[in-house]
């Protein structure tokens, strides 16, 4: 019994004190973008402005273009290119990113609820050209290239007759060229209502958690965003 009590606080004690070392962030996202379909294909364009440290610092601003066909119905494969330029403050470095996408996404409707499916391949090249050491030496990051898998699962829920529609999402991110071995890194939770302004015109707002995971020193980030997209039809 008394084992069991100590194996119990130990437990405990680890738990808190993983949590009391992982730092919180709060950042504010916005985009605006557009859309386009074409028989089976769909052409979006997308500007994202994000901040951290308490909303008090750019993290990054970002412009993408994608492109996805359908190959059935409910099954899409598709490709995007991300220009990010990103704020490296523990460097105080601005530095432009190339981001390329891969995907395939599916999704399936169950009466008033639409089940999605997101699976990405992603690979990030980054300029470390400025993030000088105290010695002169240019500190170049560990992985890069970096190769991410990224899984997203969303549900949403379609409410008759009302102009929001509810969801939730969980996304993981997990490593592929880790010279240390690759595990998961990071997992998002989106909590998320969509507002059709008319036709051609819709606003999601939402909250979303990012949470860093298997790193030396985690960041939690709550974050609260709002996005704007119009459909050419």
């Amino acid at each position: 019994m008394k084992s069991r009590i100590a194996a119990s606080v130990i437990f405990f004690f680890l738990i808190s004190k993983a949590i009391l070392a992982q730092t919180e962030d709060f950042g504010i996202w916005t985009s605006i973008g557009g859309e386009k379909k074409l028989g089976k294909w769909d052409f979006n364009a997308e500007a994202e402005l994000r901040t951290k440290d308490n909303s008090g610092q750019v993290n990054r601003w970002s412009l993408q273009l994608e492109a996805a066909y359908s190959i059935i119905k409910p099954l899409k494969i598709g490709a995007s290119y991300q220009f990010i330029y990103f704020h490296d403050t523990e460097y105080w470095d601005f530095q432009p990113r190339n981001r390329f996408n891969l995907f395939l996404s599916g999704k399936q409707k169950l009466g008033n609820f639409t089940f999605s499916l997101r699976e990405r391949a992603q690979l990030t090249t980054k300029d470390a050209s400025d993030r000088i050491k105290k010695s002169g030496k240019i500190n170049t990051y560990k992985i890069n290239p970096e190769w991410t898998w990224r899984n997203r699962l969303k549900v949403e829920y379609n409410i008759p007759k009302f102009p929001v529609t509810p969801s939730l999402s969980f996304e993981s991110f997990y490593q592929l060229n880790n010279p240390d071995g690759n595990t998961f890194d990071d997992m998002r939770y989106t909590l998320s209502f969509a507002y059709n302004l008319t036709k051609h015109n819709q606003l999601e707002i939402y909250g979303l958690l990012d949470n860093e995971v298997n790193v030396s020193d985690p960041v939690r980030t709550f974050v609260t965003g709002i996005g704007f997209t119009h459909s050419f039809k």
